[in-house]
């Protein structure tokens, strides 16, 4: 009876354990520094270094983490909001999804398959979400999107603030010129859109970190080195677990030593996971990291735990929240994340297609608008071969109009 007591105990510890470890594969540098603190202060045997701004025993963080108080946020508005009474697994996913601007951070068909429900009661639940929740923005699929939610809610959606927004990507690297001859607007016109966007804010989520500093530091630092890009993970972030020497008085303090033995063990895990996960990822995207996102390539979770020998699971708690600074600024690991069209090889992701199709719009004839066919063709010739009706698709998503819309505009 007693040794039935102790395996049934043993299994218990395992399971409770197994589902600590599962845990801090979720946590990004600052957050398992602060989980470490607390476990510290409670286990004589932990001895932690903290990166700058860590305060050991209480956890606190000096500047701080606005993904948690966000949700916190958040969450308290749920009950208020009658759709999200009535599927909250389905609204918490939608929750878990925000990134540290209060966009989502994957899309929405992939939240509806993650809680188990149809496309259409998640995009209906986005609505609820969107137009309940303050500050307006959050749950944004995008920067369009939340500036269009924003735009709405004060009254100033105009056409031509659609046609705007509908090519907002133009911005980085054309200007206002860019946006202009793409959507057919006189400049001037666009500029005075573009002057009414910047009175709003573009990334509502940062609102909850005390700033418009970045959300944290980035967990994950990627460089070029002399041989090619270098990926390794932030140290200047990274608490530093070590195991005290003090020799074992009672058998509460073995308990607590071999606590401690354990919990370095797992930390050691999740750093090397970390970075491994980081690697895999980010030297599939090399072409992001030399070009930006007109570089992308289709990417699943599911191919990079195929070569790691890792559960897909696992890949998606590693890559949800962690921040990575690249040469193209500062990014969320699992927005390099991207589905493509289904061929075999190396294929550009769909973010890279609708990059590449706003620029040809851009850059066509305003006398004579490309129809989807001339796109086709043009998409295919750079290797990004689509069927015309998938590029009809990407074209209404970036909310372009067809060919003789875009002409009689012209004509007008």
């Amino acid at each position: 009876m007693v040794s039935s007591r102790q395996t049934q105990s043993q299994r218990q510890t395992l399971g409770f354990r197994q589902i600590q470890a599962v845990g801090l594969l979720r946590l990004t540098n600052e957050g398992l520094a602060d989980h470490l603190a607390r476990r510290a202060a409670a286990n004589p045997f932990l001895r932690l270094r903290l990166p700058a701004g860590i305060v050991s025993g209480g956890g606190e963080v000096e500047q701080a983490d606005t993904s948690g108080g966000l949700y916190a946020h958040v969450m308290a508005q749920l009950r208020l909001i009658a759709a999200a009474r009535a599927d909250e697994a389905l609204a918490i996913a939608f929750v878990e999804a925000l990134d540290g601007n209060g966009w989502l951070d994957r899309p929405v068909a992939e939240i509806a398959r993650g809680a188990g429900r149809p496309l259409h009661r998640a995009e209906a639940m986005l609505v609820a979400l969107q137009a309940a929740v303050e500050p307006v923005g959050l749950f944004a699929r995008d920067l369009a999107d939340c500036l269009r939610l924003q735009a709405q809610d004060r009254g100033q959606m105009t056409a031509a603030m659609a046609l705007v927004l509908a090519h907002i990507g133009l911005l980085a690297e054309g200007g206002a010129p860019a946006v202009a001859a793409a959507t057919g607007l006189p400049q001037d016109e666009v500029t005075t859109v573009l002057a009414t966007l910047r009175r709003m804010d573009p990334r509502p989520g940062l609102a909850f970190g005390g700033g418009a500093a970045p959300l944290r530091a980035p967990d994950v630092i990627v460089s070029r080195g002399a041989a090619g890009w270098e990926v390794a993970l932030n140290r200047s972030t990274l608490p530093v677990l070590s195991i005290s020497p003090a020799p074992d008085a009672s058998a509460a303090t073995r308990a607590a030593r071999t606590e401690a033995a354990w919990l370095a063990t797992i930390v050691e895990r999740r750093n090397r996971t970390v970075l491994a996960v980081a690697r895999a990822v980010l030297l599939r995207q090399g072409g992001f990291l030399d070009h930006g996102a007109r570089a992308l390539v289709a990417l699943r979770r599911t191919e990079i735990a195929a070569e790691l020998g890792l559960h897909d699971s696992t890949v998606g708690r590693v890559a949800r929240d962690l921040l990575v600074e690249t040469p193209q600024g500062l990014r969320s690991l699992c927005s390099l994340f991207d589905s493509g069209p289904r061929r075999a090889g190396l294929v550009p992701a769909s973010a890279a297609i609708r990059h590449r199709l706003a620029q040809l719009v851009a850059a066509e004839n305003p006398a004579d608008p490309l129809d989807d066919g001339a796109l086709t063709t043009l998409l295919s010739a750079e290797g990004m071969a689509l069927a015309r009706r998938t590029v009809a698709k990407f074209r209404q998503e970036l909310g372009i109009p067809p060919r003789a819309r875009r002409h009689r505009r012209q004509e007008a």
